[in-house]
Protein backbone atom coordinates (compact mmCIF):
# COMPACT_ATOMS: atom_id res chain seq x y z
CA UNK A 1 0.00 0.00 0.00
CA UNK A 2 1.52 3.87 -0.92
CA UNK A 3 1.45 6.52 1.46
CA UNK A 4 -1.74 8.86 1.00
CA UNK A 5 -2.00 12.29 1.65
CA UNK A 6 -4.67 12.93 4.59
CA UNK A 7 -8.26 14.01 3.89
CA UNK A 8 -9.91 17.69 4.22
CA UNK A 9 -11.18 16.20 7.11
CA UNK A 10 -7.92 15.14 8.75
CA UNK A 11 -6.20 18.68 7.69
CA UNK A 12 -9.23 20.42 9.22
CA UNK A 13 -9.03 17.69 12.44
CA UNK A 14 -5.58 18.19 13.40
CA UNK A 15 -5.89 21.74 12.82
CA UNK A 16 -8.86 22.43 14.92
CA UNK A 17 -7.17 20.31 18.04
CA UNK A 18 -3.73 22.31 17.30
CA UNK A 19 -5.54 25.19 18.33
CA UNK A 20 -7.13 24.46 21.45
CA UNK A 21 -3.88 22.43 22.84
CA UNK A 22 -2.05 25.36 21.79
CA UNK A 23 -4.90 28.30 23.68
CA UNK A 24 -4.62 25.70 26.50
CA UNK A 25 -1.35 25.73 26.59
CA UNK A 26 -1.20 29.78 26.78
CA UNK A 27 -3.71 29.46 29.15
CA UNK A 28 -1.72 26.86 31.34
CA UNK A 29 1.53 29.12 31.25
CA UNK A 30 -0.35 32.40 32.57
CA UNK A 31 -2.38 30.71 35.25
CA UNK A 32 1.16 28.99 36.49
CA UNK A 33 3.07 32.31 36.96
CA UNK A 34 0.14 33.90 38.50
CA UNK A 35 -0.32 31.20 40.99
CA UNK A 36 3.04 30.12 41.76
CA UNK A 37 3.82 34.26 42.02
CA UNK A 38 0.98 34.99 44.28
CA UNK A 39 0.80 31.52 46.27
CA UNK A 40 4.11 32.14 47.68
CA UNK A 41 3.20 36.02 48.10
CA UNK A 42 -0.40 35.21 49.27
CA UNK A 43 1.05 32.57 51.55
CA UNK A 44 -1.52 30.03 50.29
CA UNK A 45 -0.32 26.78 49.99
CA UNK A 46 -2.72 25.83 48.27
CA UNK A 47 -2.81 28.51 45.30
CA UNK A 48 0.96 27.50 44.90
CA UNK A 49 0.16 23.44 44.59
CA UNK A 50 -2.64 24.66 42.22
CA UNK A 51 0.36 26.58 40.21
CA UNK A 52 2.20 23.46 39.93
CA UNK A 53 -0.97 21.49 38.69
CA UNK A 54 -1.28 23.69 35.83
CA UNK A 55 2.50 23.58 34.92
CA UNK A 56 1.70 20.16 34.58
CA UNK A 57 -1.07 20.56 32.33
CA UNK A 58 1.57 22.40 29.72
CA UNK A 59 2.91 18.49 29.37
CA UNK A 60 -0.53 17.44 28.78
CA UNK A 61 -1.25 20.11 25.92
CA UNK A 62 1.98 19.17 24.29
CA UNK A 63 0.52 15.89 23.91
CA UNK A 64 -2.44 17.02 22.95
CA UNK A 65 -0.48 18.91 20.27
CA UNK A 66 1.71 16.29 19.52
CA UNK A 67 -0.17 12.81 19.38
CA UNK A 68 -2.81 14.82 17.13
CA UNK A 69 -0.44 15.88 14.65
CA UNK A 70 1.04 12.28 13.82
CA UNK A 71 -2.53 10.63 14.85
CA UNK A 72 -4.16 12.11 11.79
CA UNK A 73 -1.84 11.61 9.66
CA UNK A 74 -3.01 8.79 6.54
CA UNK A 75 -2.08 5.10 6.49
CA UNK A 76 0.85 4.12 4.49
CA UNK A 77 2.81 0.94 4.22
CA UNK A 78 4.05 0.73 7.56
CA UNK A 79 0.71 1.33 9.30
CA UNK A 80 -2.20 0.29 6.32
CA UNK A 81 -4.91 0.93 9.75
CA UNK A 82 -3.75 4.55 9.57
CA UNK A 83 -2.09 6.32 13.00
CA UNK A 84 -5.10 6.98 14.94
CA UNK A 85 -3.74 4.58 18.20
CA UNK A 86 -1.26 7.60 18.60
CA UNK A 87 -4.27 8.67 19.94
CA UNK A 88 -5.78 6.00 21.67
CA UNK A 89 -2.00 5.78 23.59
CA UNK A 90 -1.82 9.49 24.13
CA UNK A 91 -5.23 9.07 25.97
CA UNK A 92 -4.05 6.78 28.09
CA UNK A 93 -1.02 8.44 29.19
CA UNK A 94 -3.03 11.51 29.77
CA UNK A 95 -5.50 9.40 32.22
CA UNK A 96 -2.06 8.52 34.08
CA UNK A 97 -2.02 11.98 34.39
CA UNK A 98 -5.49 12.72 35.54
CA UNK A 99 -5.32 9.78 38.37
CA UNK A 100 -1.92 11.31 39.24
CA UNK A 101 -3.39 14.59 40.13
CA UNK A 102 -6.44 13.09 41.86
CA UNK A 103 -3.94 10.60 43.87
CA UNK A 104 -1.73 13.96 44.68
CA UNK A 105 -4.65 16.16 45.59
CA UNK A 106 -6.13 13.46 48.03
CA UNK A 107 -2.53 13.00 49.60
CA UNK A 108 -2.58 16.89 49.98
CA UNK A 109 -5.96 17.14 51.39
CA UNK A 110 -5.39 13.76 54.21
CA UNK A 111 -2.26 15.45 54.88
CA UNK A 112 -3.50 19.05 55.91
CA UNK A 113 -6.74 17.50 56.96
CA UNK A 114 -4.34 15.32 59.61
CA UNK A 115 -1.14 17.63 60.30
CA UNK A 116 -2.06 20.96 59.26
CA UNK A 117 -0.95 23.66 60.97
CA UNK A 118 -1.94 26.54 59.73
CA UNK A 119 0.17 30.33 60.50
CA UNK A 120 -0.98 32.34 58.32
CA UNK A 121 -4.62 33.19 56.59
CA UNK A 122 -4.17 33.28 52.83
CA UNK A 123 -4.28 36.80 51.40
CA UNK A 124 -8.14 37.96 49.62
CA UNK A 125 -6.59 37.67 46.22
CA UNK A 126 -5.78 34.63 46.36
CA UNK A 127 -9.39 33.95 46.33
CA UNK A 128 -10.29 36.12 43.25
CA UNK A 129 -6.97 33.88 41.74
CA UNK A 130 -8.93 31.26 41.94
CA UNK A 131 -11.94 32.76 40.79
CA UNK A 132 -10.84 33.95 37.74
CA UNK A 133 -8.80 30.43 37.30
CA UNK A 134 -11.91 28.74 37.56
CA UNK A 135 -13.73 30.67 34.93
CA UNK A 136 -11.05 30.40 32.50
CA UNK A 137 -10.91 26.72 32.75
CA UNK A 138 -14.62 26.50 32.22
CA UNK A 139 -14.88 28.13 29.07
CA UNK A 140 -12.05 25.91 27.86
CA UNK A 141 -13.81 23.07 29.31
CA UNK A 142 -17.31 23.44 26.91
CA UNK A 143 -14.99 24.78 23.96
CA UNK A 144 -12.81 21.52 23.61
CA UNK A 145 -15.67 19.65 24.51
CA UNK A 146 -17.47 21.31 21.56
CA UNK A 147 -14.79 20.64 19.25
CA UNK A 148 -13.73 16.95 20.71
CA UNK A 149 -17.27 16.32 19.67
CA UNK A 150 -17.42 17.56 16.28
CA UNK A 151 -13.68 15.79 16.00
CA UNK A 152 -14.81 12.89 17.50
CA UNK A 153 -11.50 12.90 19.37
CA UNK A 154 -11.41 10.90 22.55
CA UNK A 155 -7.87 12.37 23.23
CA UNK A 156 -9.40 15.89 23.06
CA UNK A 157 -12.13 14.91 24.99
CA UNK A 158 -9.96 13.94 28.10
CA UNK A 159 -8.34 17.42 27.60
CA UNK A 160 -11.42 18.94 27.84
CA UNK A 161 -12.41 17.39 31.05
CA UNK A 162 -8.38 18.13 32.16
CA UNK A 163 -9.84 22.00 31.69
CA UNK A 164 -12.41 20.93 34.51
CA UNK A 165 -9.93 19.11 37.02
CA UNK A 166 -8.24 22.48 36.93
CA UNK A 167 -11.14 24.21 37.46
CA UNK A 168 -11.94 21.49 40.23
CA UNK A 169 -8.35 22.15 41.92
CA UNK A 170 -9.27 25.96 42.03
CA UNK A 171 -12.16 25.26 43.38
CA UNK A 172 -10.87 23.73 46.09
CA UNK A 173 -8.47 27.35 46.27
CA UNK A 174 -11.42 29.11 46.64
CA UNK A 175 -12.75 26.97 49.96
CA UNK A 176 -9.55 27.04 51.46
CA UNK A 177 -9.51 31.10 51.63
CA UNK A 178 -12.79 31.28 52.47
CA UNK A 179 -12.95 28.50 55.13
CA UNK A 180 -10.02 30.40 56.42
CA UNK A 181 -12.05 33.54 56.65
CA UNK A 182 -15.25 31.85 58.27
CA UNK A 183 -12.94 30.32 60.43
CA UNK A 184 -12.98 26.25 59.40
CA UNK A 185 -9.29 25.85 57.94
CA UNK A 186 -9.48 22.83 57.30
CA UNK A 187 -12.82 22.67 55.33
CA UNK A 188 -10.91 22.94 52.00
CA UNK A 189 -8.87 19.71 52.57
CA UNK A 190 -12.65 17.66 52.72
CA UNK A 191 -13.78 19.59 49.31
CA UNK A 192 -10.59 18.21 47.97
CA UNK A 193 -11.09 15.10 48.64
CA UNK A 194 -14.10 15.11 46.80
CA UNK A 195 -12.63 16.73 44.16
CA UNK A 196 -9.70 14.55 43.80
CA UNK A 197 -12.16 11.82 43.98
CA UNK A 198 -14.18 12.71 40.71
CA UNK A 199 -10.62 13.22 38.99
CA UNK A 200 -9.65 10.11 39.90
CA UNK A 201 -13.15 8.84 38.11
CA UNK A 202 -12.70 10.79 35.08
CA UNK A 203 -9.36 8.98 34.70
CA UNK A 204 -10.70 5.75 35.17
CA UNK A 205 -13.53 6.47 32.61
CA UNK A 206 -11.30 7.45 29.98
CA UNK A 207 -7.67 5.25 30.66
CA UNK A 208 -10.38 2.25 30.70
CA UNK A 209 -12.08 2.94 27.34
CA UNK A 210 -8.78 3.79 26.14
CA UNK A 211 -7.28 0.32 27.19
CA UNK A 212 -10.33 -1.81 25.64
CA UNK A 213 -9.27 0.14 22.30
CA UNK A 214 -6.01 -0.81 22.41
CA UNK A 215 -7.10 -4.42 22.78
CA UNK A 216 -9.61 -3.89 19.65
CA UNK A 217 -12.83 -4.45 21.96
CA UNK A 218 -15.85 -4.41 20.06
CA UNK A 219 -17.38 -1.94 19.34
CA UNK A 220 -20.81 -0.57 20.90
CA UNK A 221 -22.94 -3.75 20.78
CA UNK A 222 -25.74 -1.27 19.80
CA UNK A 223 -24.25 -0.07 16.71
CA UNK A 224 -23.42 -3.63 15.93
CA UNK A 225 -26.66 -5.13 15.74
CA UNK A 226 -27.50 -2.16 13.85
CA UNK A 227 -24.43 -2.74 11.51
CA UNK A 228 -25.92 -6.65 11.33
CA UNK A 229 -29.24 -6.19 10.38
CA UNK A 230 -28.64 -2.93 7.91
CA UNK A 231 -26.24 -5.88 5.71
CA UNK A 232 -28.84 -8.18 6.43
CA UNK A 233 -31.24 -6.17 4.75
CA UNK A 234 -29.39 -5.18 1.28
CA UNK A 235 -30.16 -6.77 -1.83
CA UNK A 236 -28.41 -9.96 -2.63
CA UNK A 237 -27.34 -10.64 0.64
CA UNK A 238 -28.58 -13.96 2.15
CA UNK A 239 -26.82 -13.83 5.74
CA UNK A 240 -23.74 -12.50 6.91
CA UNK A 241 -21.76 -14.05 9.59
CA UNK A 242 -18.37 -13.14 11.73
CA UNK A 243 -19.51 -9.77 11.71
CA UNK A 244 -15.95 -7.76 13.70
CA UNK A 245 -15.95 -4.46 14.58
CA UNK A 246 -13.33 -2.44 16.67
CA UNK A 247 -12.45 1.31 17.25
CA UNK A 248 -9.68 3.52 16.30
CA UNK A 249 -9.34 7.02 17.37
CA UNK A 250 -13.30 7.65 16.99
CA UNK A 251 -13.47 5.51 14.04
CA UNK A 252 -15.16 2.26 13.61
CA UNK A 253 -13.28 -0.27 11.23
CA UNK A 254 -15.02 -3.57 10.77
CA UNK A 255 -15.00 -7.04 8.69
CA UNK A 256 -17.64 -9.02 7.84
CA UNK A 257 -18.73 -12.40 5.93
CA UNK A 258 -21.37 -12.26 3.55
CA UNK A 259 -23.32 -14.99 2.06
CA UNK A 260 -24.55 -15.24 -0.97
CA UNK A 261 -26.18 -17.30 -3.93
CA UNK A 262 -23.83 -20.30 -4.65
CA UNK A 263 -24.49 -19.69 -8.61
CA UNK A 264 -23.61 -15.99 -8.76
CA UNK A 265 -20.80 -15.07 -11.11
CA UNK A 266 -17.76 -14.14 -9.18
CA UNK A 267 -18.00 -10.59 -10.40
CA UNK A 268 -22.03 -10.52 -9.27
CA UNK A 269 -20.87 -11.37 -5.75
CA UNK A 270 -17.71 -8.83 -6.12
CA UNK A 271 -20.25 -6.04 -6.77
CA UNK A 272 -22.40 -7.07 -3.92
CA UNK A 273 -19.46 -6.58 -1.48
CA UNK A 274 -18.69 -3.22 -3.26
CA UNK A 275 -22.58 -2.56 -2.45
CA UNK A 276 -21.84 -3.87 1.52
CA UNK A 277 -19.52 -1.72 1.75
CA UNK A 278 -20.65 1.77 0.23
CA UNK A 279 -23.78 1.69 1.78
CA UNK A 280 -22.47 0.88 5.30
CA UNK A 281 -20.29 3.57 5.18
CA UNK A 282 -22.81 5.92 3.90
CA UNK A 283 -25.27 4.91 6.51
CA UNK A 284 -22.77 5.11 9.30
CA UNK A 285 -20.72 8.10 9.12
CA UNK A 286 -18.52 6.52 12.07
CA UNK A 287 -17.58 3.62 9.86
CA UNK A 288 -14.57 4.46 7.68
CA UNK A 289 -13.40 1.22 6.82
CA UNK A 290 -15.25 -1.88 5.63
CA UNK A 291 -13.70 -5.58 4.73
CA UNK A 292 -15.76 -7.88 3.05
CA UNK A 293 -15.59 -11.51 2.37
CA UNK A 294 -17.54 -13.11 -0.20
CA UNK A 295 -19.01 -16.70 0.97
CA UNK A 296 -21.36 -19.03 -0.60
CA UNK A 297 -21.48 -21.23 2.08
CA UNK A 298 -21.76 -20.99 5.89
CA UNK A 299 -18.27 -21.89 7.11
CA UNK A 300 -18.21 -19.95 10.36
CA UNK A 301 -17.84 -23.29 12.61
CA UNK A 302 -16.51 -26.00 9.88
CA UNK A 303 -15.09 -25.76 6.02
CA UNK A 304 -16.77 -28.59 4.43
CA UNK A 305 -15.43 -28.30 1.26
CA UNK A 306 -11.43 -27.92 2.50
CA UNK A 307 -10.28 -31.20 1.33
CA UNK A 308 -11.63 -30.97 -2.02
CA UNK A 309 -8.97 -30.63 -5.20
CA UNK A 310 -8.22 -27.30 -6.32
CA UNK A 311 -9.53 -26.39 -10.12
CA UNK A 312 -5.69 -27.83 -11.59
CA UNK A 313 -5.66 -31.31 -9.96
CA UNK A 314 -9.24 -31.58 -11.09
CA UNK A 315 -8.37 -30.70 -14.46
CA UNK A 316 -5.80 -32.93 -15.10
CA UNK A 317 -8.53 -35.72 -13.46
CA UNK A 318 -10.61 -35.30 -15.96
CA UNK A 319 -8.83 -34.87 -19.18
CA UNK A 320 -7.47 -38.38 -18.07
CA UNK A 321 -10.93 -39.25 -17.89
CA UNK A 322 -12.45 -37.57 -21.03
CA UNK A 323 -10.07 -36.73 -23.41
CA UNK A 324 -11.76 -38.97 -25.91
CA UNK A 325 -15.34 -37.52 -25.51
CA UNK A 326 -15.15 -33.47 -24.96
CA UNK A 327 -12.13 -31.40 -26.06
CA UNK A 328 -9.74 -29.92 -23.52
CA UNK A 329 -10.68 -26.49 -23.82
CA UNK A 330 -14.36 -27.60 -22.28
CA UNK A 331 -12.58 -28.81 -19.71
CA UNK A 332 -10.11 -25.67 -19.35
CA UNK A 333 -13.72 -23.14 -19.13
CA UNK A 334 -15.46 -25.32 -17.27
CA UNK A 335 -17.42 -23.58 -14.30
CA UNK A 336 -17.30 -25.54 -10.94
CA UNK A 337 -19.48 -25.04 -7.52
CA UNK A 338 -18.22 -25.88 -4.25
CA UNK A 339 -20.91 -26.05 -1.87
CA UNK A 340 -21.17 -28.62 1.01
CA UNK A 341 -18.02 -30.82 0.51
CA UNK A 342 -18.92 -31.69 -3.22
CA UNK A 343 -18.58 -30.04 -6.45
CA UNK A 344 -20.86 -29.48 -9.09
CA UNK A 345 -19.32 -29.29 -12.77
CA UNK A 346 -20.70 -27.41 -15.92
CA UNK A 347 -19.38 -27.39 -19.11
CA UNK A 348 -19.90 -25.63 -22.06
CA UNK A 349 -20.28 -27.10 -25.76
CA UNK A 350 -20.23 -25.79 -29.27
CA UNK A 351 -23.26 -26.38 -31.46
CA UNK A 352 -23.39 -28.73 -33.66
CA UNK A 353 -21.55 -31.13 -31.15
CA UNK A 354 -20.32 -34.42 -32.92
CA UNK A 355 -20.72 -36.88 -30.06
CA UNK A 356 -23.96 -35.65 -28.34
CA UNK A 357 -25.43 -39.27 -28.10
CA UNK A 358 -25.24 -40.44 -24.11
CA UNK A 359 -22.60 -38.21 -24.30
CA UNK A 360 -23.97 -36.67 -20.65
CA UNK A 361 -24.20 -40.45 -19.03
CA UNK A 362 -20.07 -41.08 -20.38
CA UNK A 363 -18.99 -38.06 -18.71
CA UNK A 364 -20.70 -38.89 -15.48
CA UNK A 365 -19.33 -42.48 -15.02
CA UNK A 366 -16.55 -40.47 -13.27
CA UNK A 367 -18.96 -40.09 -10.62
CA UNK A 368 -18.89 -43.21 -9.62
CA UNK A 369 -15.08 -43.64 -8.62
CA UNK A 370 -15.17 -39.59 -7.71
CA UNK A 371 -17.74 -39.49 -5.31
CA UNK A 372 -17.12 -35.63 -4.24
CA UNK A 373 -18.18 -35.00 -8.31
CA UNK A 374 -21.88 -34.45 -6.78
CA UNK A 375 -23.53 -33.58 -10.19
CA UNK A 376 -22.68 -32.60 -14.21
CA UNK A 377 -24.20 -30.27 -16.36
CA UNK A 378 -24.06 -29.72 -19.94
CA UNK A 379 -24.62 -26.32 -21.78
CA UNK A 380 -24.67 -25.92 -25.65
CA UNK A 381 -23.85 -22.67 -27.55
CA UNK A 382 -24.00 -21.64 -31.07
CA UNK A 383 -20.95 -20.52 -32.93
CA UNK A 384 -21.77 -17.72 -34.80
CA UNK A 385 -20.48 -18.37 -38.67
Amino acid sequence: MKATKPTHFENARYQQVRSVGLWGGVKNIFLALFKIIFGITGHSHALFADGIHSLSDLLVDSVVIVASKFGSKAADEDHPYGHGRIETAATVFLALVLAAAAFGIIYDAVFNLIFSHITAKPATYVLWIAVGSIGLNEALYYWTKQIAMQTKSKLLMSNAWHHRSDSASSLAVALAVMGASLGFPKLDALAAIVVGLMILKIAWDFGWHSIRELVDTVANVDDTEKIKLFIKALPGVKTIHQLRTRSIAGSIFCDVHVLVDPQLSVSEGHYIGQAVESRLTEAFPDITDVTVHIDTEDDEVTNPSYHLPHRAALQALLEQAWHDLIPASAINTATLHYKNGNITIELKLPLPFSNQTNLLHELKKIMDSETFIKDIKLFYYKIDE
